[in-house]
């Protein structure tokens, strides 16, 4: 009987090391050969701007003016999600600066 398992590294808790684990040690149980792959996560413009908090229009406005590193399959965008982590960790680091000067402003007076 073959079974799947889909991880992402990025993210392993203890818990999930212990799965993982499990997971060979009952198909060595079994006989069995575990196969191991790798592939990259894709989101949609939808997927992003949903996540983002922001219209699909906006992403792709952001993809064509290169803020948001895409590929296209086919006619569409896609975005790996690494490249949706490292913007969405950008664009919350821009907003704290872009924000700091009025904080600080409203704190000291200035």
């Amino acid at each position: 009987m073959s079974s799947k398992m889909t991880i992402n590294p990025a993210r392993l808790s203890d818990d999930d090391w212990g799965r993982v684990r499990a997971f060979i040690d009952s198909a060595k149980q079994r006989g069995e050969v575990v196969d191991f792959s790798t592939r990259v996560e894709l989101l949609t413009p939808a997927d992003v701007a949903a996540r983002l908090g922001m219209s699909r229009s906006t992403v792709l406005r952001r993809i064509a003016e290169g803020e948001i590193r895409a590929t296209k399959v086919g006619t569409h965008h896609r975005i790996p999600l690494n490249e949706y982590e490292r913007y969405s960790h950008d664009l919350i680091r821009r907003m704290a600066e872009a924000s700091a000067a009025d904080i600080e402003a409203e704190l000291f007076g200035e």
